[in-house]
C-alpha cells in the first residue's frame, strides 16, 4: 500500500471518524469470540498465476520496517492489513455479511477508491483499499457475503506498477487494526508458498521469538507509537543487505525412476524458524536463537536431534556458498573476512553487507544513493562493487537507476533492473572480466519475481505472473546467454534448485494445506512427483523450506508444531 507523505497526519488512525456507541478504546473489547473464521476470501477464483496471489503479510514484515517511515508510521511502523497481487480489474467480493459506512473516504490514503463495510454482531470492520472503480454503494446499504463490491486498481494509477488489495479488519471505531489471517478462512501457509514479495518478519534480536509467525502479530493502534523500531534489527536495512548468494556448481545427474524420500523430526521443543544450512557444515542447520539471561545468539542444530550448542553472538557469520569463506560484520560497516583453507584473515570498511562468489575468491556489494522504495519515479542510482577477498582491485562495475544484482558464476553478474510505473523488468548479465565490461540485456518480462540462479549461473527460473495471455503465466526457466527464449515449466508452485540440471518444487493448491514434493529435470522436460501426500503430508510454515549446499536434503519448518524437520532424497539401492 503506498501512501503520500502529505497524507501521514491523518493517516487512518482517523479522528474524524465518529467512534461507534458504547465503544472503548481498549481492542479486546471489539473482539467478541466466534467459532472459527468469520471472514471468507475477497474473490471467488481459486489463488494461481493468472488469477490472484497473496503479496504481502500484516504486521512485523520486512517491507513495513523497511518503508514504515513513508507509508506506515500512523500505523505503529507495521503493515496494517494485507495486500492481495491482482491484474486491475479483478472482480472483489465482500468477506462476509455488511454494512456500506464509507466509500473512497480520503482519510484511508488507499487510493484510487476504498470502501469500508461494518459487520454487525462480530465487532469488525473489513476494509477493502487500492479499487479501481468507484464502488457502486452509498453508506448504509447491505451487501451479502460473496456480493461483489469492487474491482481491484493500482496505487499508482498504472495498473502495471502495482496492482493489488489492500484488505484490512479493523474494530468498529476503526482505531485499531486486526490481524486477518486467523479471521479469514484459508490456507495461509499453502498461500504464502509462492507469490509473496517477501515472507520474511522482521526479526528483533533482543526478542528473536516475537512477532517472527503468519499467525502471531500484534493489534495495532493507529496513531500509537512505533512497535519495530529495533535497536538490533536483522535482518539490515535494504540499503546495506547483501545481494541474495549463488549456490556453488552442483551436478548430481537426474533422479532415478524409484526415489526414496524420508522425514526426520529434527527438533521440536526449540525455536525452529529461520533455520539456514552452511556450506562448511552439512550435518546440522544455523539459528538464531535466545537463551535466558544470556545474550541471542547464533546456534548450531545437529541434524540427528542432538543437543543444539552456542556458536556465535548474533547478528550471524555468512558462510559462501562453497564453504571456504565466512564474512562477519563488526560493527560501524567494518567487515571481517576469512578464508578458511589457510586461515587468511581481513578487516576493512565496505558500509554494507557483501556476498561471495560461488568460487568462494571475490566480493560483490551493492552502494545506495538515496532510500530505495517501490513505485518511485526517480529510485536512487545503485552501484555494484566487486573486490578481492583481501580488499584489494575494488572496483565499481556499473551504475544502475534501480535495481539490484546476483553472482551467476566467478565472473558474470546478472543485473534486475525494475522500469517504474510499469509492470517490466529487465535482465542484464555483465561479464566483469571483459575487457570493456558492459551489461547485456537478456530480456524485458512484466511482473518478475522469484529468481533463482541455478548452481553453476547457466540458468535462473522465474515467476512470470499476470501476463497478458493468461495461459502464458507460470515459471519460467531462462538460460543466461544472450537471445535465449524464456521457456515455460510445465508446473506451478515453490521451487529451489537441486542442481544444475534440475528444481525441487512443492505444489500449490490453496484448497489444501499438504504440499507434494516434485522434481524437475530440464534434459527431459519431465516434471514428476517424489511423495504421495497421504502417506507422507509435507506442511510448510510460510514458505520455510531451504535444500542443502549438496541439494540431497531438505529442511523445512511445519506450522502444525512449528517443528523442524528434514526430508533426505536418494535412489533405492
Amino acid at each position: 500500500m503506498r501512501l503520500a507523505m502529505a497524507g501521514l497526519a491523518l493517516l487512518l488512525a482517523a479522528p474524524h471518524l465518529p467512534h461507534a456507541a458504547g465503544q472503548s478504546d481498549d481492542p479486546a473489547g471489539d473482539n467478541p469470540s466466534v467459532d472459527g473464521p468469520p471472514f471468507s476470501l475477497p474473490f471467488k477464483d481459486p489463488p494461481g498465476p493468472a488469477t490472484w496471489l497473496y503479496e504481502q503479510h500484516y504486521g512485523n514484515t520486512t517491507s513495513a520496517f523497511n518503508f514504515g517511515n513513508v507509508w506506515y508510521a500512523a500505523g505503529q511502523g507495521m503493515h496494517f492489513g494485507i495486500d492481495l497481487e491482482a491484474p486491475c480489474g479483478t472482480p472483489v467480493y465482500a468477506i462476509a455479511d455488511g454494512v456500506v459506512t464509507y466509500v473512497d473516504a480520503e482519510g484511508f490514503a488507499t487510493g484510487p477508491h476504498s470502501l469500508a463495510l461494518d459487520h454487525p454482531g462480530t465487532g469488525y470492520t473489513s476494509f477493502y483499499g487500492h479499487l479501481g472503480e468507484q464502488p457502486p454503494f452509498v453508506r448504509g446499504d447491505r451487501v451479502e457475503r460473496g456480493q461483489q463490491i469492487g474491482v481491484t486498481g493500482d496505487p499508482d494509477l498504472s495498473c502495471e506498477s502495482r496492482p493489488h488489495l489492500h484488505l484490512e479488519i479493523r474494530s468498529t471505531d476503526y482505531a485499531f487494526a486486526y490481524n486477518p489471517i486467523p479471521l479469514i478462512d484459508a490456507n495461509w501457509h499453502m498461500l504464502s508458498s509462492i507469490g509473496l514479495i517477501s515472507s520474511d518478519f522482521q526479526q528483533d534480536l533482543d526478542a528473536p521469538y516475537r512477532w517472527m509467525k503468519i499467525e502471531d502479530q500484534p493489534e495495532i493502534k493507529l496513531g500509537g507509537n512505533w512497535l519495530n523500531n529495533y535497536a538490533r534489527p536483522w535482518p539490515p536495512k535494504l540499503e546495506v543487505r547483501a545481494p541474495v548468494d549463488t549456490p556453488a556448481p552442483r551436478n548430481l545427474g537426474p533422479l532415478p525412476e524409484s526415489v526414496r524420500v524420508t522425514r526426520e523430526l529434527v527438533s521440536e521443543d526449540h525455536w525452529n524458524i529461520g533455520a539456514r544450512w552452511r556450506a562448511n557444515d552439512l550435518d546440522a542447520v544455523y539459528i538464531i536463537d535466545a537463551v535466558p539471561g544470556q545474550e541471542t545468539g547464533v546456534f548450531r542444530q545437529p541434524l540427528d536431534g542432538s543437543e543444539r550448542t552456542w556458536v556465535e553472538a548474533a547478528p550471524p557469520t555468512s558462510v559462501s556458498p562453497d564453504g571456504t569463506v565466512t564474512v562477519r560484520h563488526l560493527g560501524g560497516g567494518t567487515m571481517e573476512v576469512r578464508r578458511l583453507t589457510d586461515g587468511a584473515r581481513w578487516e576493512y570498511y565496505l558500509g554494507v553487507y557483501p556476498s561471495v562468489s560461488p568460487d568462494g575468491t571475490r566480493l560483490l556489494w551493492e552502494v545506495v544513493n538515496g532510500e530505495l522504495l517501490p513505485g518511485q519515479s526517480q529510485p536512487p542510482g545503485v552501484e555494484f562493487w566487486v573486490g578481492n577477498l583481501d580488499g584489494s582491485l575494488r572496483r565499481m562495475v556499473q551504475r544502475l537507476s534501480g535495481g539490484y544484482s546476483l553472482w551467476l558464476d566467478a565472473h558474470r553478474l546478472l543485473l534486475v533492473k525494475r522500469i517504474v510505473y510499469s509492470a517490466d523488468t529487465q535482465l542484464f548479465v555483465l561479464d566483469i572480466d571483459a575487457p570493456n565490461p558492459a551489461p547485456v540485456l537478456l530480456g524485458t518480462f512484466r511482473f518478475v519475481r522469484g529468481i533463482q540462479v541455478a548452481p553453476g549461473g547457466a540458468h535462473i527460473a522465474m515467476l512470470l505472473p499476470f501476463q497478458p495471455d493468461p495461459g502464458a503465466s507460470g515459471i519460467y526457466l531462462l538460460r543466461t546467454e544472450p537471445g535465449a527464449v524464456p521457456q515455460k515449466l510445465p508446473f506451478f508452485g515453490a521451487y529451489q534448485w537441486r542442481d544444475d540440471q534440475s528444481l525441487y518444487t512443492l505444489s500449490y493448491d490453496g484448497s489444501t494445506d499438504v504440499h507434494t514434493l516434485g522434481v524437475y529435470d530440464l534434459a527431459t522436460g519431465e516434471h514428476r512427483t517424489l511423495t504421495d501426500p497421504d502417506t507422507l503430508p509435507i506442511r510448510v510454515a510460510n514458505g520455510d523450506w531451504h535444500v542443502s549446499p549438496d541439494g540431497t536434503r531438505i529442511i523445512y519448518v511445519d506450522p502444525t508444531d512449528y517443528g523442524l524437520y528434514v526430508l533426505t532424497i536418494e535412489g533405492d539401492s
